[in-house]
């Protein structure tokens, strides 16, 4: 929000001293300002999807969905998902689906790229975009880092 009261600041600046910027200054500050009410209204979607579901942290969530050689996997996983899509996961399911249930089809996609960087420097692993693009699940991901860690090891 801060941001875009500085882009307005910005504008009303430049408008006064600049007429003709005024048309490219409605543009900045709407583009701004859509763009935070559509990130609002999805993560309200994501939140209703996870309704009812119990709140775990991240022990209770990992010992819950994954055998003990993938819980650790699955607790840094989970906490560097929540750090690139900015949701609260306590609710979440090994078996959601990173498209249809964290729309992360509405990111930029240098979120994604920056998520997976995030992983791959995480567990020193390389993770080949083929291999980025087959994983539509948290348990897909999990399921690939926890071979590529097990692969390294040997």
């Amino acid at each position: 929000m801060l941001g875009i009261i500085a882009v307005g600041c910005f504008v009303v600046v430049i408008v006064k001293a600049w007429p003709w910027y005024f048309p490219v200054g409605i543009f900045v500050v709407a583009f701004a300002f859509f763009g935070s009410v559509g990130a609002k209204e999805n993560k309200q979607k994501i939140e209703a999807r996870f309704s009812g579901r119990p709140v775990l942290n991240e022990n209770e969530f990992a010992t819950r969905y994954f055998p003990p050689d993938r819980a650790e996997i699955a607790i840094k996983l989970r906490k560097i998902l929540a750090n690139h899509i900015g949701i609260d996961l306590s609710r979440m399911k090994p078996t959601d689906r990173f498209v249809e249930d964290f729309r992360m089809e509405d990111m930029d996609s240098m979120s994604t790229v920056e998520y997976v960087i995030a992983i791959e420097n995480e567990f020193g692993i390389e993770i080949p975009d083929s291999a980025a693009e087959k994983m539509a699940t948290f348990q897909s991901v999990v399921d690939y880092v926890a071979e590529a860690v097990k692969s390294k090891a040997n």
